[in-house]
Order: structure tokens, then sequence, then C-alpha cells
């Protein structure tokens, strides 16, 4: 099988409303680019699009340029990033938009869904997406640092965000895997409900007439609601060219988990970062095309789908295939010439084994204990700060409507859970548990197998194993099954 060359696509490239506001009048990627400044001699910097072609995504020309640029240079689709904040809020939506409405262009595509808080670099806020305080105005009075919220909500809006999703969908440019539209998550870890959120997107599709969503995660295990995971890079194990592809290319496969692989083309963000920046050092188009061919051979080898390249266009992060000054057309010429020596088994693919390595169940289980305990961790340490903001944990619940609910485990988080709710409107009716005879916590606690009284919805305050609780509870209760995580998670950003 010949992998489908898949490279992922920024659409900060137009002006809008946010970006002036936050940033100044004008700001777009370009701002950035324009504005780097080398740092050490040597230093490749400012990089300048070949002929300066500081291109607007909102003209048709500029995206018709690209997509016979992809046609060219052999790469099969991009994969756009999406934005979808806290009610519904968009950015940078304009650029898939008119592609949908510009059905002359012929560029595959999916979406790439970037789920990460938006904030100012000078706010300590854990994991979420900055830009360098270099571009920062004057500071207003009670900001946040906030910029676009990430949450994730519950059916209905999941139902709102499946619907702007659909069109898209149905164009027949959307790639597919057996007619599931193919929808890539950034941090799918941060979506603690993500295997019902699947759920209930694969049900909307299938009403549709799909047969269901393709999620693939960039995360490195395998997740309940994920058909496949993607291993994004570069990783940040080495600021060398040369020893990031080795690990690349060495790192072993998940097992029981289709994992697609990534190349990754330079790496430089001081447009961005200023002197706070990541710089990888030594990366050409000729190191790339003998990285690459060994990349896409190992992707024939494990029968994928698709190989993906980061990135189209990240000018800002030093990561293009879009022809500069510097190299010309290098970066693509490496990838054509590496799918036409490749493609349909070719003299040039290939004389070197791939020693596919699966983790052992061993591995696999310190790898899920050790992924649990951070998250414990994590958890932990969000409620302490909520707890110093005097949050109330009743806004979560009467923003969704949940007046009634049970606590599935009442060991101390569930018991820390009812204490916060002691004292407000929300009424804990019962809890669930399956050591329920030994529980004394002053309300009624089942055995999960007990008749339990109806609720509004059911807080799960473990861990781990989700989706495995939420289907045993909903052989008896038809309610929705919300995580603790989610819900701390929503109230960090109040």
């Amino acid at each position: 099988m010949d992998p489908k060359v898949m490279a992922i696509y920024l659409p900060q490239f137009h002006r809008v409303p946010e970006n002036d506001e936050w940033w100044g009048e004008g700001f777009t990627e370009w701002t950035a680019v324009k504005g780097a400044e080398p740092l050490f001699e040597g230093h490749n910097q400012p990089r300048i699009p070949l002929n300066k072609n500081y291109y607007n995504l909102l003209e048709h020309d500029t995206m018709a340029w690209q997509a016979d640029l992809m046609d060219k240079y052999h790469i099969d689709g991009m994969c756009i990033y999406h934005y979808w904040f806290e009610d519904g809020r968009r950015i940078l939506e304009k650029p898939a938009e008119n592609l949908l409405q510009w059905t002359d262009i012929k560029m595959p595509f999916c979406f790439y869904w970037a789920n990460q808080t938006w904030s100012r670099t000078w706010k300590k806020l854990w994991d979420s997406c900055t830009w360098s305080g270099v571009y920062e105005g004057p500071r207003k009075e009670n900001d946040t640092g906030i910029l676009l919220k990430q949450s994730y909500g519950r059916e209905k809006d999941w139902e709102e965000h499946f619907l702007y999703l659909l069109p898209f969908f149905r164009d027949e440019r959307y790639i597919k895997i057996d007619n599931k539209p193919v929808f890539i998550i950034y941090r799918p870890d941060d979506i603690f409900s993500l295997w019902d959120m699947a759920d209930y997107f694969n049900e909307r599709a299938r009403q549709a007439g799909f047969a269901g969503v393709y999620f693939i995660g960039s995360c490195w295990d395998a997740q309940p609601g994920l058909d496949a995971t993607f291993e994004k890079q570069p990783d940040w194990g080495s600021d060398l060219y040369d020893e990031t592809w080795e690990m690349t290319l060495n790192n072993k496969q998940e097992k029981g988990c289709k994992t697609y692989l990534c190349g990754g083309v330079d790496f430089d963000n001081s447009p961005r970062m200023g002197k706070n920046c990541f710089i990888l050092k030594g990366a050409t188009p000729q190191k790339f095309y003998q990285y690459f061919k060994r990349l896409y051979c190992k992707s024939r080898y494990l029968q994928n789908e698709f190989i993906f390249v980061n990135a189209w266009n990240e000018w800002g992060e030093g990561m293009y295939l879009e022809p500069d000054e510097r190299w010309g057309h290098g970066y693509l010429e490496a990838i054509k010439n590496v799918v036409e020596e490749c493609r349909d088994g070719g003299s040039e693919n290939r004389t070197e084994e791939f020693a596919v390595h699966y983790k052992t169940e061993d591995e696999q289980y310190l790898r899920k204990v050790t992924r649990t305990a951070d998250r414990y961790g994590a958890l932990l340490n969000n409620w302490l700060t909520l707890r110093e903001r005097k949050t109330d944990f009743a806004q979560y619940f009467k923003k969704y409507g949940y007046q009634n609910i049970a606590i599935y485990g009442m060991g101390k988080l569930g018991t820390h859970l009812l204490y916060e709710l002691m004292e407000s409107d929300v009424t804990v009716k019962c809890g669930i548990d399956r050591n329920s005879e030994r529980m004394d916590c002053g309300i009624a606690v089942y055995h999960p197998d007990q008749s339990i009284p109806e609720v509004d919805a059911v807080v799960m305050t473990v861990t781990h194993m989700y989706s495995e609780i939420s289907e045993m509870l909903r052989q008896n209760m038809k309610c929705p099954m919300v995580t603790i995580e989610e819900i701390v998670q929503e109230l960090m950003f109040l």
C-alpha cells in the first residue's frame, strides 16, 4: 500500500478581528515571520517565501496555487487546523469555509482539531497555546490572560460541533477511510469524555449516511474513542535534526493500535517566541529526503493509509514545505522524489528491514499506571487551586441543568465532591460503589448491580476506565456520564 502524504496546514495567514485586538492591527503569521531576527551567526532568519510571496489565504488564487503545488509534488491532502472553542467559538475558519465554496480547487483535506486554550505567555496557565510577549499590548485591568477558552461541553455542544463539520464531511474532497471522515485531535488526553463524544459523533455520522467518523489522536497510546494514533514529529528529545529523525524512525509501535508516522521538515519558533525559542539544528532538504524516504518505506511496510508531514506552512515555527528564498522548492522536490521512487514497490523500496517492536503486557501496564498517576496528580493540583479561589462547584452542574446527581466512586475524590456540593442547590441523591456495604458517608450508596434512583447525571470520580464504567452503568441508567476531570478542567477557566 502506498501511503497518502498528508501535510499539516495552518490557516493563520489572513486578518481576523481577534488578532487585531490582541496583537495589533493587521497582525497575521507573516507579522512574526517578517519581524524575526538572527540570534547567532549563521541563523537562518528571517525566513523569506520565494519571490516574497506573503500571501493572503482569503484569496482564491492563493489556495489554487497551493493546490497546484500539492498536485505537482505528490502531496495528497491537507490536515487543516480547526479551532473550535467553548460555546462553539471559532477563529481562523474562513480559509476552510471558502474552500468548501470553491469547488474548482482540487485540494483534498481533513480537519485537525487544535484543542487548546489560547492565552498570553505572561499568564501562567497550564497547557495553553501561547504567543510571545513581544507581540503583547498593554495589559488591561482584570485581564485573566485567557484569549480563547477550550472546553468540550456535553451533548448539546457536541451536536453543534458536528452540525458545523457535516457540510465539510459531505464534500467529495474531504478525506475518508471506509466512508468515515477522518478527524484528527491534537490533544485527545485533554478530552476526558472522549469515548462518549466519539460515540455521539459516530452515531450522528451514521444517521447522516457515513459509516462513522475515523478519529486519529496525536498521542502515544491507544484510547477509547480513537481509531488510531499519530506520532507527531518533532519530538523534543534532541535539538539536533539527525538525532530527532533517528528517534522518530526507531519508535516502537503501540500494541493493538494503528499508528501513523510523521516526519518534520524543520523547526525554529524564534519568530514567535524570541529568545525563549527552540531551534532544531542541521535541517536541509537533502537530509529530509533521506529520512523521509525511510519513513515512507516504513509506512508502506506497516500498510498505513497515511504518512504525515509537519508542516505545509508553519512559517512562524520554521516548519514548511512551501518554497522559500534559501531552499527554493527543495523540500517539495524531496517529497516528490521519494514518492516516485517508492510507489508501487519500486526498486528502491526496500533492502532495509523494519523491525516493528510491540510493547509487552508489562510495559503497557506500567505505562497505564504512570499515566493514571500523572492525571491524578494534575487533578488534585487543579482542585486545590479551585479551593484557593473558593470556586463554587455547583456552577458546572447548573450550566448543564444537572439538579440531581449520583457520584460513582465514594473514595477520597467522591467524598470531596460530596463536600463541595453540600451547601449548594445541587442534590447528591446517592453514591455508587462496588464496596457499597462498607461506605458510611452520609448518603445512600448502591452497588452498580442494584437498582439505582434516577438522576440527571452520574459523576465518575475515578481517573481511568471511564468508558468501561460508563458502559456498565448505562445498562440500567440512561443519564449522561460525566468525569470529575472534565468538571475540574472547565471550572479552572471560569
